[in-house]
């Protein structure tokens, strides 16, 4: 009995880290293929003749939040208030709050004179604990908190 007792205190947190490696790559591909989709709908379409990459950062974002809440099934919740740092509530209470900040920076590539538009992404969430042994050990007040993080940046660029 108390083998395995033992045993379960120790399978625990590496079954806990499988479900932490599984939610960054969740983390990591909704946040890419959100910019992605972002990127594609948001170009403004009249740069194109010179070959210049400008994005509609208003819509960008707007695309973008929509996309990334759709593929993990959160809310936007500051909707209209900031489009540089956007918080998004689970709507079906898997995740804590996420936090996603977004960064333009346009730049003359010096090599060809086109412009080019560097967006910078980054999502954060306070990890929620999926077994029953690290849940306890949160509730009971010890540090245990662990930061879900992802990074994304896109360069833009219109080729000829």
């Amino acid at each position: 009995m108390l083998l395995l007792l033992l045993l379960s205190v120790l399978l625990e947190p590496m079954v806990e880290l499988m479900y932490l490696g599984k939610e960054k790559i969740v983390l990591g591909t909704a946040l890419g293929n959100a910019a992605r989709s972002a990127k594609d709908r948001s170009l403004i379409y009249e740069f194109h003749r010179d070959l210049d990459a400008s994005v509609d950062e208003e819509k960008f974002v707007e695309y973008f939040a929509e996309a990334f809440g759709d593929a993990l099934k959160l809310t936007w919740t500051n909707q209209g208030l900031s489009m540089r740092e956007l918080t998004f509530a689970s709507a079906n209470g898997k995740y804590n709050d996420f936090t996603v900040t977004v960064e333009f920076k346009e730049e003359m590539n010096e090599a060809t004179g086109q412009l080019v538009t560097e967006v910078e992404l980054k999502a954060q969430s306070e990890y929620k604990f999926q077994t029953k042994y690290l849940q306890l050990a949160e509730d009971a007040g010890q540090d245990v908190a662990y930061q879900l993080e992802s990074e994304r940046m896109l360069i833009l660029s219109v080729k000829n």
